[in-house]
């Protein structure tokens, strides 16, 4: 079910932000896209991290991929992506949908990566602090200490 919201969210909403370009001087730069992919890659971290899986970050990020995939395509009456134009003349927002497409999957890699290796430290610390092992006691912590008031 993570990998489901977290793929149409990223892709939905990431798409909703890719095409916001911003001009220096006279040269377009697509932030959007750039925030879009970072937003996706976050939220690719954030399902593996919460299902505890590389493979449930690996899947959000190519659920992600197959949705922008969808969106390049004329099924509502015009792409959401643009990814080229008929004219030749190169469009910023061309540029933004090129970014937004192909980054994907590269912010798929990053996140997978991301989460890999935070899962590997978590795993780590568990062998090496088995007294702090999720499902232990609540307050079996070493270092907990009751507030005041609190029964002992």
């Amino acid at each position: 079910m993570a990998v489901v919201l977290g793929g149409i969210a990223a892709g939905v909403l990431g798409t909703s932000l890719h095409a916001q370009v911003l001009y220096a001087g006279d040269t377009p730069l697509p932030l959007g896209a750039a925030a879009a992919l970072l937003f996706s890659a976050a939220v690719s971290v954030f399902t593996g991290l919460w299902a505890r899986s590389v493979m449930v970050s690996a899947l959000t990020g190519v659920l992600t991929y197959v949705l922008l995939g969808l969106f390049t395509l004329d099924l509502l009456g015009g792409p959401l992506i643009v990814t080229g134009t008929a004219s030749g003349i190169e469009l910023p927002v061309v540029t933004a949908g090129i970014v937004w497409l192909y980054g994907q999957a590269v912010a798929t890699v990053a996140a997978v990566l991301v989460c890999a290796a935070v899962l590997r430290r978590e795993a780590r610390y568990q062998r090496s602090h088995p007294e702090t092992a999720p499902g232990a006691a609540y307050g079996t912590d070493p270092g907990y200490r009751p507030g005041p008031g609190s029964p002992s």
